[in-house]
């Protein structure tokens, strides 16, 4: 009794934030045992192909659904989020591009070059220049003007949520979103980004 007498302004102060506690931790039990288990998938679902306007190529693929990022993105994947500095319980969705570019090309003859050969000049010799990288190829032949390109892009989308409030490791509330992509194609520029997002 002589403890409750000397702390009883310290408990009452205290009762309030375990009952709080306590509501939080059975509020996730009961959405949890509420909310239908989906197995995770374990195969990146397949991409269906489509053209609208005679030219533009349109991918439909099937989205991964899962309660928590981190179960089915790899290691790599995590790393990349640590290096963006992002927390991976923050991240609302996650999305890697893959794309390749071909284009096969016939220049126009230099004009210099032939008004050189009428005058006499030795013709040059038939030459193809190559270069080769992880995410370009071009290949060139002198004598027809003939130039092809291969690139090759890659992305890393992360849609990470903005917590209002924080204090020590909690963090709850909803600022906003922020959108981070990585471009691991050091030829290219990411030109443009624009995200929009339903309120739910």
């Amino acid at each position: 009794m002589k403890f409750l007498k000397t702390y009883w302004p310290q408990l009452l102060t205290l009762l309030p934030w375990l009952l709080l506690f306590f509501a939080i931790i059975d509020g996730r039990c009961v959405r949890e045992k509420k909310a239908p288990v989906t197995p995770t998938p374990t195969v990146t679902p397949p991409m269906v192909r489509d053209t609208i306007r005679d030219t533009v190529e349109v991918v439909t693929q099937q989205v991964i659904v899962t309660e928590k990022v981190k179960e089915v993105i790899s290691s790599e994947d995590k790393q990349l989020l640590k290096d963006l500095g992002t927390r991976i319980s923050a991240v609302e969705s996650y999305q890697k591009i893959g794309m390749k570019t071909e284009a096969a090309v016939t220049l126009s003859p230099d004009t210099s070059l032939a008004y050189a050969e009428e005058k006499g000049s030795s013709r040059h010799q038939d030459s193809v220049l190559a270069y080769h990288d992880a995410w370009m190829d071009l290949k060139y032949n002198s004598i027809n003007q003939f130039l092809l390109i291969q690139l090759r892009d890659s992305l890393a989308i992360a849609v990470e949520k903005e917590h209002k409030h924080r204090f020590l490791w909690w963090r709850w509330g909803t600022k906003g979103y922020s959108v981070k992509v990585a471009n691991f194609n050091p030829h290219s520029t990411v030109t443009y980004n624009k995200y929009i997002r339903k309120i739910p």
